[in-house]
């Protein structure tokens, strides 16, 4: 085999000359064809006993063009692998010349660039910490209180609404005095204060009483979904026919035994709370951490992408969110994505993936089967039937290769942190959990 490669003065692009012997095709194709012939079916003739000129006339080009794909594709990956080049993506051929004893082509494709890995001292980082406070926990526990809350009408006639309770109204709108379509309903439910009307409806019914009738003057945002209603000023005749406080359950044995707390208590909840939220918050923090380190890495290490790992990387999060929009309903058909919207996020993952590759390289970093099995059992911890999810990754090589993948990134985060010019900032349980860093 011969191999002549042409290396770019600039780029990833190189070009590949190989030829290569094909003495032996003819006989590849006839034993495949024979193959062939032992199972073809042809009208007039049994299994088997089908003329090998009628099957070379039917499947010979097909053939042909199979065995020689197939020969194209060896001969290239040999060529590399004589040429010591590390190759990123698919190869392009063209320029093929088949001759009787003898094919030469071209093949045009990318390699790996070379990394120069900074000093992980000149990475700048802002990471977070935090903990959970019996604030916190007295906060969530509020949260669960009014997850089953329920509305207590008021007996009072003098009692008037305050944002934060219920009403229940009867309502017809008016613009130029005129009813317009959708603007009007009877023993509706509304939260004052929900926000679930439009800007000053809920405001105008504030201090209003059991069976009053008033009116209020609101005016339809300029980007209000009903084009016939943009900017319009509308009149509202309000009947008010209760008004009812929120009511939260006490937390007493039976409102903790609810949540599979058996001692009953409220320290006990608390407890039990406090450790689910204190684990919560460690993952998130540590993800948090983990990205902001490796973002960090990234603005100090320059490299040249691979255009044919980036296309690849766009071809895999479009397909991620094309199955993500139809599971949650949208028909396929309806489902039309750009690469542009995801080339952005493509660059990002294949500049990481390279940098990280080396740098586990560099410092052979792995995660033991055992550090494996730790994760899982620590993930596993927080549902309800934990041996049930030790037991999908068990059956899941594809998930557990996944697991190992992100320890590996941990200890790369860690490594890199550890060295870094780190600055740390206190953030609530809020905050963290929430994503608001701002």
């Amino acid at each position: 085999m011969q191999v002549t490669v042409e290396k770019p003065e600039q780029g990833l692009e190189h070009k590949m000359t190989v030829t290569f012997a094909t003495e032996d095709m003819g006989a590849k194709i006839n034993k495949r064809l024979n193959e062939i012939r032992r199972k073809v079916r042809i009208d007039g003739f049994r299994p088997g006993k089908v003329p090998m000129k009628m099957v070379e006339q039917r499947h010979g080009a097909e053939v042909r063009q199979e065995l020689m794909g197939e020969a194209l594709q060896k001969a290239f990956y040999d060529a590399v692998e004589q040429e010591s080049l590390k190759v990123a993506g698919y190869p392009a051929f063209d320029e093929l010349k088949d001759g009787e004893k003898e094919v030469t082509f071209t093949a045009r494709f990318e390699v790996y660039p070379e990394i120069a890995l900074p000093e992980f001292s000149s990475v700048e980082v802002e990471t977070i910490k935090s903990e959970v406070t019996d604030e916190d926990v007295e906060t969530m526990i509020n949260r669960l209180r009014e997850q089953r809350m329920a509305w207590k009408p008021s007996k009072s006639a003098a009692k008037k609404a305050k944002k934060g309770e219920q009403v229940i109204i009867d309502f017809l709108g008016k613009i130029d005095g005129e009813a317009f379509e959708g603007g009007s309903a009877e023993n509706v439910p509304l939260e004052l204060g929900s926000g679930r009307m439009i800007p000053g409806f809920e405001d105008g019914i504030v201090g209003m009483k059991k069976g009053e009738e008033g009116q209020i003057e609101v005016t339809f945002p300029e980007d209000y979904h009903a084009e016939n209603l943009k900017g319009k000023t509308a009149t509202f005749d309000i009947t008010v026919h209760s008004i009812s406080t929120k009511q939260l359950p006490d937390v007493d044995e039976e409102f903790v035994q609810s949540f599979g707390v058996e001692e009953g208590t409220e320290e006990a909840l608390k407890t039990e709370i406090k450790d689910s939220m204190t684990k919560e918050l460690a993952r998130a923090v540590e993800a948090h951490n983990r990205t902001a380190v490796l973002e960090g890495l990234q603005q100090v290490v320059d490299v040249e992408i691979p255009k044919s790992l980036i296309d690849q990387e766009i071809q895999s999060l479009m397909e991620r969110a094309k199955q993500d929009m139809q599971q949650r309903g949208m028909a396929a058909g309806d489902v039309n994505l750009e690469s542009a919207m995801f080339e952005e996020e493509a660059n990002k993952r294949v500049k990481l993936g390279l940098i990280l590759g080396d740098i586990i390289k560099a410092n052979n970093v792995e995660a033991s089967d055992e550090e494996v099995e730790a994760f899982i059992t620590e993930q596993a911890s927080s549902y309800e039937d934990p041996a049930e999810v030790v037991n999908w990754y068990a059956q899941n090589p594809g998930a557990r290769f996944e697991i190992r993948s992100v320890l590996v990134e941990n200890k790369v985060a860690e490594k890199v942190k550890s060295e870094a010019k780190v600055t740390e900032v206190a953030k609530s349980f809020e905050e963290v959990l929430n994503r608001n860093f701002g």
